[in-house]
């Protein structure tokens, strides 16, 4: 454990700017992949049945396909249209359009469990279906599935590390630097591992206590 101490904490600070850059391109992909999701769950409520073949043919090629091989493909084409953009921004576009498409899922059974009541009722009243969806249906939607989406951001947390084959200098990246200058890679791959772990367990932690929330709000309603 001292030798394994005294290797790593000297390069402690260069794990920890390599955890900053997965945090950064993971929270980025986290709120384009909710902005994805609510356009593709717009394309599936729109009575335009172009739109809503459009959304399901992409929900399910993006769910059906390797991300390693979506985010090569992204980013060859990129280059293949003579585009700049830098391998964080290609990541982040990788990460979220295939987020965008596990959440919009997320978000389609959330849409299924509203009462048919609360449709009926909100067109009674008179109001227009975008003010339904944004002030009544979707609020609701989002509480009863934050955990699952939670649940979803982790998993882009965990996928990250693949954005590292388009030399994004993300945690995983900065390892394999280390390891080739140093030629040990178990205890700096273990040291991503638990940096890794600590994370998501936080984010786990935070579902499970909202989950416990929601089903005590749900027994007091």
């Amino acid at each position: 454990m001292k030798t394994y101490l005294e290797f790593i904490l000297p390069k402690l600070p260069f794990f920890l700017e390599g955890l900053l850059t997965t945090l950064e391109i993971s929270g980025c992909a986290i709120l384009l992949g909710i902005a994805v999701a609510l356009l593709l769950t717009a394309m599936r409520l729109s009575h335009v049945k172009i739109l809503h073949k459009i959304a399901d043919v992409y929900i399910s090629f993006m769910r059906g396909t390797p991300l390693l091989v979506q985010i090569f493909v992204i980013f060859y084409s990129v280059a293949v249209m003579g585009l700049n953009i830098p391998p964080f921004i290609t990541g982040v576009i990788s990460l979220s359009l295939n987020t965008g498409a596990f959440s919009a899922e997320i978000l389609r059974g959330g849409l299924n469990a509203i009462p048919r009541g609360q449709y009926e009722a909100a067109e009674a009243l008179g109001i227009s279906p975008v003010k339904m969806y944004v002030g009544i249906i979707f609020p609701q939607v989002f509480i009863m599935n934050l955990p699952a989406l939670i649940s979803e951001f982790i998993n882009v947390i965990k996928m990250s590390p693949m954005v590292s084959v388009i030399a994004v200098v993300e945690l995983t990246r900065v390892g394999q630097r280390l390891i080739a200058s140093t030629y040990k890679p178990i205890p700096i791959y273990l040291t991503i591992m638990v940096m890794y772990l600590i994370i998501t367990t936080i984010f786990e932690a935070f579902a499970s206590f909202l989950k416990k929330k929601l089903a005590k709000f749900r027994e007091e309603t």
